[in-house]
């Protein structure tokens, strides 16, 4: 039986590359706004940047502009680090990124 492909992505912040179900996506959706937001699905449409589920990698985003840079935008929102670390503890609980 063929193993199925798992698709890969690589965390902005520390460069390790992971599957993609266990990182965290923001994305800038498209339009003139460059809206940045928290996707939980992985599906929304838009340029997107992924982040591994550590509070240490989503301060070192927020800190050194990782988003704003992989993103293409001016800024992003204030509330974005706390949607990523209450993502991050979801994802914790659950076991997901265990």
């Amino acid at each position: 039986m063929k193993q199925r492909h798992v698709p890969l992505r690589t965390c902005v912040v520390c460069r390790e590359t992971s599957a993609k179900r266990t990182l965290l996506r923001i994305v800038r959706e498209p339009g003139d706004e460059g809206v940045v937001r928290f996707d939980g699905s992985g599906k929304a449409n838009g340029r997107g940047a992924y982040v591994c589920a550590s509070d240490e990698c989503i301060d070192k985003a927020i800190k050194q502009k990782r988003f704003e840079r992989s993103l293409n935008v001016k800024a992003v929102s204030e509330n974005l680090a706390a949607d990523l670390k209450a993502a991050a503890a979801n994802a914790h609980s659950a076991g997901v990124n265990a």
